[in-house]
């Protein structure tokens, strides 16, 4: 016995147990951690390229109401398209 484990009171070789047999338990065959992660890429339509949506936060939304409603229609519309084109939700 070791004189650490004398002192101590306590088996070191027993306290590695668990660890070898974790180191046991592992293989050598692919696991769900080691298999290669593929991302699908959605592809937009060409009409989409530089198209952002553009959202107004309500403050600005309201306040452009009183002072340029017709600019509200034509974000509004902008948006209408962008979705009807399929480049966002």
């Amino acid at each position: 016995m070791f004189m650490f484990e004398r002192r101590q009171g306590f088996n070191v070789r027993l306290l590695c147990l668990p660890l070898i047999a974790l180191l046991a338990g592992c293989t050598g065959t692919a696991t769900a951690w080691t298999e290669k992660v593929t991302i699908e890429q959605v592809e937009l339509p060409k009409e989409c390229a530089g198209w952002q949506k553009i959202n107004l936060k309500q403050r600005a939304y309201y306040s452009l109401m009183r002072q340029d409603p017709a600019l509200i229609m034509e974000i509004d519309s902008h948006n209408l398209k962008g979705k009807n084109l399929g480049c966002w939700q």
